[in-house]
């Protein structure tokens, strides 16, 4: 058998996407290599060569990056199925705006992202770094060869086993499936691509991931600044260049962690905004850890103290970065995280990434230990230094537990692998278990924020100061107390600790408030940390009132779904179409849904009206949750919720439940196919009696009211109005189902009443009941030229002219097809009715598509060309159709579909929340840009 030669197939991608990776990963190596040399041979004239070869070696490499990353961009766009990545992200009607997203919504995309950023902060650090370029650069240019490794695809056969060296997302499709319809070498045409996930096509996806990679690779500089200062020995001058970096990482690593919970509350239906995710702890925890840098870098540029925990954070946060990504891309969270990535055969080179640069850090570390000098003298305990210190140790501290929770998947298979018996420890309730302990952390680290703030470094003065400071941390615990207990009135703390919490919130916005009146006075240098520090007290507060007293508006005990647990009911409330319901205050109703095609969602109405003690509605609003549909539409893929947002509070609603039918295609099959309908004959002049109902047939119509059957264009098509009256609750409801025929195709379209659970169609003998065969009909012909008319009974039709590109529901044009639409007026005491009958020939065989008028019963075709006279002829028809009884199928068990599952919270105070965090993080970055303004602008 012959090489198959595939159509469509547009190789070049993969050919220059294999080039540029493996020249990417190559002049990465070679980058490290010549900056190795440079640091080497940093006191000979040669190190300004080696250095220089690594610089061109980088650029080379971020040329090659980026340029993978414009092909990839490329046959995004233009869907190139024949590519794997594309296949699994793209598909033809995904919207451009999405194209971004779906490129970093698989691993090889995100290794890309998180390299262009590494590429990005290199030329920078390039520009800027002056003699500290070859060793800051070494650790980048062996990180960005590590992560190439990851995308270079290469497959090497080891005995039995095929050990898999990265992922490349240039790869065929066809060379990573071997399915039957590669055997096709026009495939491309068969298939289409799988498409985003749905719950990832909004606007978050294109903000969060390179906003959070960025905190990601920006977390490499005070690596590679720390592994520098200590491979040359020198530990007092790389803390200068590095701090400007240090302060902007944990800035903008702490805004894409942000912007994670925010797209969890507004977007997803987490029902809050922190859930203690393995995902989202993966990336706190070397959050935590540089910030708890930052503080002892400050104490050691400012005393020399601490110099070796700055080492030791700094190498020790980029490590954890790493880990994270072990976590969340090994597959080893697959059951404990809903948003990690699956397993691609790529977790011993992730092990081999985070255990290389933990080594080579934390080995570098101990091998200059005893070369880093710090001051003979202990830090005093009034002095500033000591509580930083101690304020790390909070926050190293906070980090372990963190990190042990979070990695007792890992921990449970590394014990499996010695005693394949142990069962494993599973934490159940994560967020109280997360909360006991990090609660004590806030109030510990709330108030290390607060009083050092007023002590200096080497404790200088404090005798003279001390009671002047104690003074004024009196006074600001008094106001903090006063305010506690005014804001108990707003919120409840349930227990003493959660009071102690708040007390330490508000403590430190007021002494850091106290600090940036009297001390900073303006003064932006001293001003950041004080802004900051209020940030974090606010966010502490806003966290208390948000999560200990978020309210559910959404609970009734009479739930009519029984799937959810007694602690559900609390939070959710069964809400049915145009009924609305009381609960806490508040009318809810379910008002209405709308399916929008091109989102893929269906999007719900609900009105909440709030009433006063005196049950009158003072503010009325409606919100919009919705069901993302997956990219086939064959199942609900996620529900996404609406807020509504107040200055003191949100209203946070979210659809967490619809009936079985309404889920997927699957159970909506299986529920009908259940279903068990008896046929009967409704007479027109009498009743009939099914059960409880008594059912009466109103009239019979050929142009149909059934919503679903005036979305469809029908040949043509028969409804029912049916009233049908339920005995048993004395109550009327009118049933219209119908029929549309299309072609030698029958749609039936059934009238449901949810109330009730009946559920009416009509049989198929209907048809033979009410509609005339097509070779019963009786048509006389006739001739005319254009323009002319003839009168067939009472009807006259005019001849109005001619179309050449004529469609018809029944009509599929086809190559060498000879097509023209007769342009008719049929006029009758009714009116004026356009109709276009058609004339094909198709392979010198002529033949006639009709065109049918509803309202009249007109049989109209297009018979014949007659060229020598210039007339046309044509056929017409009238049915005769009779009055019969109709034949009707009718189930009275129907489960109904017309109510929703809504989960309607409260959060009050959570902007504090917000705004504390947004005050925390842009203190980091602008106290970093003012120091590195002051470094390399003035």
């Amino acid at each position: 058998m012959g090489k198959i030669i595939y159509a469509g197939e547009s190789l070049w991608i993969g050919q220059w996407g294999h080039f540029f990776i493996i020249l990417g990963f190559v002049s990465a190596v070679m980058a490290g290599i010549f900056w190795y040399f440079g640091v080497r041979y940093r006191r000979t004239q040669e190190a300004d060569s080696w250095t220089k070869l690594g610089k061109i070696s980088f650029i080379t490499h971020g040329i090659s990056v980026l340029s993978l990353i414009g092909l990839l961009f490329y046959a995004m766009y233009h869907h190139m199925y024949e590519y794997s990545y594309v296949y699994d992200h793209v598909s033809d009607d995904l919207p451009l705006k999405y194209i971004l997203s779906a490129f970093w919504e698989g691993q090889e995309g995100s290794f890309l992202l998180w390299m262009f950023w590494h590429i990005v902060l290199g030329f920078i650090i390039i520009r800027t770094s002056g003699k500290w370029q070859a060793p800051v650069m070494f650790s980048f240019a062996l990180a960005e060869a590590l992560l190439m490794s990851m995308i270079l695809g290469i497959h090497i056969p080891w005995g039995d086993e095929v050990i898999k060296l990265g992922s490349n997302p240039t790869t065929l499709l066809r060379q990573m499936n071997e399915a039957p319809i590669f055997a096709n070498a026009e495939y491309l045409s068969l298939i289409k691509g799988r498409g985003l996930n749905p719950l990832l096509q909004n606007y978050w996806m294109t903000i969060h991931p390179p906003t959070l990679f960025l905190g990601f690779a920006s977390t490499l500089v005070p690596f590679s600044y720390a592994f520098a200062g200590l491979w040359v020995n020198d530990h007092k001058n790389w803390l200068k260049e590095c701090l400007p970096w240090s302060l902007f990482s944990a800035g903008i690593l702490g805004i894409g962690i942000l912007m994670g919970s925010l797209w969890a509350y507004v977007a997803l239906s987490f029902g809050g905004y922190w859930a203690w995710d393995p995902v989202e702890n993966a990336s706190l925890v070397p959050w935590i850890t540089l910030v708890a840098g930052i503080h002892v870098h400050l104490v050691a540029k400012n005393t020399g103290y601490a110099t070796r925990s700055v080492y030791f954070f700094y190498l020790i946060s980029f490590v954890l970065i790493l880990y994270s990504t072990y976590l969340t891309r090994s597959g080893v969270l697959g059951d404990t995280s809903a948003h990690a990535f699956t397993e691609m055969g790529l977790g011993m080179q992730l092990i081999l990434l985070v255990s290389l640069f933990f080594v080579l850090g934390m080995s570098l570390l101990l091998f200059r230990y005893r070369h880093i000098t710090s001051p003979s003298k202990e830090e005093e305990l009034p002095s500033r230094e000591f509580w930083m210190f101690i304020g790390s140790l909070v926050l190293l501290f906070s980090g372990v537990l963190i990190t042990y929770s979070t990695s007792l998947p890992v921990i449970n298979k590394i014990i499996a692998i010695f005693n394949p018996a142990y069962e494993g420890q599973v934490i159940q309730d994560v967020v109280g278990h997360h909360n006991k302990y990090q609660l004590w952390t806030g109030v510990f680290i709330s108030f290390l924020s607060s009083f050092p703030l007023f002590l200096r470094y080497g404790a200088t003065r404090w005798k003279e100061n001390r009671i002047r400071i104690f003074m004024r941390w009196g006074m600001s615990a008094g106001v903090s107390f006063v305010a506690t207990l005014l804001i108990s009135l707003w919120i409840s703390y349930f227990s003493w600790q959660f009071g102690i919490l708040t007390f330490a919130g508000v403590f430190t916005v007021i002494t850091n408030l106290d600090y940036l009146v009297n001390k900073a006075r303006g003064r932006l240098k001293l001003a950041w940390a004080s802004i900051a520090h209020i940030g974090f007290g606010m966010m502490i507060v806003g966290t208390v009132a948000s999560g200990l007293n978020q309210k559910s508006i959404s609970t009734n005990p009479f739930v009519f779904s029984k799937i959810f647990s007694e602690e559900d009911v609390k939070k959710y409330v069964q809400l049915i179409k145009g009924k609305t319901l009381f609960s806490e205050g508040y009318l809810i109703t379910y008002v209405s849904d709308t399916l929008i095609e091109d989102a893929r969602e269906r999007r719900y109405t609900i009105q909440f009206e709030k009433l006063n003690d005196s049950m009158q509605v003072i503010e009325k609003f409606q919100l919009h949750p919705n069901a993302v549909y997956a990219n086939d539409f064959s199942k609900v893929a996620a529900f996404n919720p609406d807020t509504k947002h107040y200055l003191h509070k949100d209203i946070f609603t979210c659809v967490v439940g619809l009936p079985p039918a309404l889920q997927s295609n699957e159970n909506a099959k299986a529920i009908e196919d259940s279903l068990k309908f008896t046929s009967h004959i409704l007479p027109f002049n009498d009743t009939l009696l099914v059960d409880s109902f008594v059912f009466t047939l109103e009239n019979v119509s050929y142009e149909p009211e059934h919503p679903e059957f005036q979305r469809h264009s029908h040949d043509a098509g028969l409804g029912a109005r049916i009233k049908v009256q339920d005995k048993s609750q004395d109550t009327t409801y009118y049933l219209e189902p119908a029929l549309g025929i299309e072609g030698a195709l029958l749609y039936n379209y059934p009238a449901t009443s949810e109330s009730a659970g009946i559920k009416v169609k009509l049989a198929e003998s209907v048809l033979e009941d009410f509609f005339v065969a097509e070779d019963s009909l009786k048509y006389e012909e006739f001739s005319i030229k254009n323009g002319e008319n003839f009168t067939f009974g009472k009807y006259r039709v005019v001849l109005k002219g001619f179309n050449r590109a004529p469609e018809h529901p029944n009509y599929q044009a086809k190559d060498k097809d000879i097509a023209i639409g007769a342009i008719l007026e049929l006029q009758s005491e009714n009116g004026t009715e356009a109709l276009e009958p058609i004339y094909v020939i198709r392979d010198n065989m002529p033949m006639s598509i009709k065109a049918y008028s509803g309202s009249e019963k007109i049989h109209l075709r297009f018979s014949n060309i007659l060229p020598d006279t210039e007339e046309f002829t044509f056929k017409i028809a009238k049915e005769e159709r009779r009055k019969a009884d109709l034949a009707i199928d009718i189930c009275t068990d129907v489960p109904r579909t017309d109510y929703l599952i809504l989960q309607a919270t409260i959060f009050p105070g959570i902007n504090l929340f917000w705004l504390g965090c947004l005050l925390m993080m842009g203190a980091l970055i602008l106290a970093g840009w003012d120091r590195y303004k002051t470094k390399y602008v003035a």
